[in-house]
């Protein structure tokens, strides 16, 4: 199915409830933004994915897609079917992948799973998005991901680094995820971030959203006194990406935190156990990933085969974690 750009006036895109995987998605649909520069883009997102278009001017109207509750049930998508096929739209993007789009009355009706159906499992998950857009003859002029940095951010994070860095290394750093698998050692953060700033002399600026996490960076900024800035609790994302554009370096697992890095182009060294950064992994930025020293990762969260309950990222060591931040902070 070839979209022809004079026939479509009104997008809908039905978004995702992951904040990474809005990220991955980016990329696909900023090309599909500009090969449709005056259609009126309508873009639904769950709660947890809407800080990734919520401020961006590329979209012109963001809904909140909540299956726990408007939408939820068959009652739910009944609604959410009448709302699409009473408003008027041309095409629908669906990155869920379900059958919406053929009740949707849209003169495009693309699937977007089986577009991607038949690539290889381990090509990148931005890729198979990039793919599944190209096949609706959007030309891809930009394979990045993309995020919009406000301009007061930005202002407000200047004001705040002009007063700390003094001349040191900024660097930023995240241990924490949502999901407790993914979850850097405490141990591992504070040594590495020990390092770089008796190597590097950096600043090293710790995140960390949810109350599990923030205790997490609470605990790592702890080992780093005096040699650190606490950034950690709920700030907005396109705060924390203020802070990200002018760091030389982020440390993180694996979270959406680290798509943001590549969306904005930040050097990223990722570390992982059971997820498999191959598909999941940085993207379009300068990386290194360190993975857990064990046979069986990546393992893709099926179950922990040596019994240990994904305990994998505790075995991997700061020197190696070191040597890669120190490898992409030489090529600054």
């Amino acid at each position: 199915m070839k979209v022809d750009s004079e026939k479509v006036k009104k997008v809908a895109v039905v978004g995702l409830s992951c904040l990474g995987d809005m990220l991955l998605a980016s990329a696909a649909l900023w090309n599909l933004r500009n090969f449709l520069p005056e259609a009126y883009f309508v873009v639904w997102v769950g709660p947890g994915g809407k800080a990734a278009v919520k401020d961006d001017p590329l979209w012109d109207e963001v809904r909140i897609y909540d299956k726990a509750g408007k939408y939820g049930g068959i009652r739910g998508r009944l609604r959410f079917i009448r709302e699409l096929r009473d408003g008027g739209f041309d095409l629908i993007i669906d990155l869920r992948s379900t059958l919406v789009p053929l009740f949707s009355g849209c003169r495009y009706t693309p699937l977007w799973g089986l577009r991607e159906f038949f690539l290889p499992k381990r090509i990148h998950e931005a890729e198979r998005n990039l793919y599944a857009v190209s096949t609706l003859g959007v030309p891809i002029l930009r394979r990045n991901l993309h995020f919009h940095v406000r301009k007061e951010d930005r202002e407000r994070v200047s004001q705040v680094l002009k007063d700390v860095l003094q001349g040191r290394t900024f660097v930023m750093m995240n241990p924490g995820s949502r999901n407790p698998k993914k979850r850097l050692p405490v141990k591992l953060c504070a040594e590495v971030g020990k390092k770089l700033a008796e190597e590097h002399r950096a600043l090293i600026g710790v995140i960390g959203y949810s109350e599990e996490e923030r205790r997490d960076a609470q605990e790592v900024l702890e080992g780093l006194k005096p040699h650190c800035l606490d950034l950690s609790g709920p700030l907005a994302l396109s705060l924390v990406g203020a802070y990200m554009e002018r760091a030389s370096l982020f440390v993180t697992g694996d979270t959406a935190a680290m798509h943001l890095a590549s969306a904005l182009g930040v050097p990223t060294v990722g570390v992982f156990g059971p997820s498999k950064p191959d598909r999941y992994g940085p993207w379009g930025n300068q990386h290194r990933v360190v993975l857990a020293p064990v046979p069986c990762a990546p393992c893709n969260d099926r179950g922990c085969v040596m019994g240990d309950d994904f305990r994998c990222l505790e075995l991997v060591e700061s020197q190696e974690v070191y040597g890669a931040c120190a490898e992409l902070l030489s090529q600054l």
